[in-house]
């Protein structure tokens, strides 16, 4: 055979190899990535519920109570407002409650506590036990709507939509909205409400 065809069927040989070497590579390194990508999306029971598996009825708020925002108060640039009550976990899995929302619309909504009497907003949000209570309270943890400017009224009611980590969501109905007397705790310089209380 001659020996310039000889060269060329082993050159050609080689990057066939090359060529089954890096196909097999590539499909070990997408094997791999679709065994990862598999367990990242793996929701664990324990800790975590995707949004397919949680009833409104998973969680409920015993003694649920928005604080009422008068007209004189909204007059008086007040554009805030607390929620409070207790959440039960009517669920077998521990809850991480990460956010809320209200049927109030737009504003700003965050999870606070209460540190040494002053508020603060709370990273993470907090934890509900499986069929275990939270309780939302002034002077502990509670929710807080900010950036609100009409009046809410005693009497009214609002649906209270709570955002749990992994992506859920349940929605508490008809929250009533109370005159309360104010806390005991402090605003701080938290958006401008300096001294405020509730």
């Amino acid at each position: 055979m001659n020996k310039r065809i000889v060269t060329g069927l082993a050159a050609a040989a080689l990057v066939l190899a090359g060529c089954s070497d890096e196909t097999n590579s590539a499909a070990e390194q997408q094997s791999s990535y679709n065994e990862a990508t598999s367990e990242a999306a793996t929701v664990d029971p324990a800790t975590d519920v995707a949004a397919s598996e949680l009833d409104n009825d998973a969680v409920t708020l015993e003694q649920g109570t928005v604080r009422a925002k008068t007209a004189k108060d909204t007059a008086d640039g007040s554009d805030i407002t607390s929620i409070f009550g207790t959440l039960h976990n009517n669920t077998d899995k521990d809850l991480s409650v990460v956010g809320f929302t209200t049927s109030l619309g737009e504003a700003d909504y965050q999870i606070h506590e209460v540190v040494d009497g002053m508020m603060r907003q709370k990273d993470g949000g907090f934890d509900i036990p499986a069929g275990g209570t939270h309780e939302l309270a002034p002077g502990s943890d509670h929710f807080m709507v900010m950036g609100y400017a009409p009046a809410i009224e005693a009497g009214d009611t609002i649906d209270l939509t709570l955002l749990f980590e992994g992506g859920a969501t349940a929605t508490v109905p008809d929250v009533a909205v109370r005159t309360m007397l104010p806390g005991d705790e402090s605003y701080g310089d938290i958006a401008d409400h300096a001294e405020h209380k509730h």
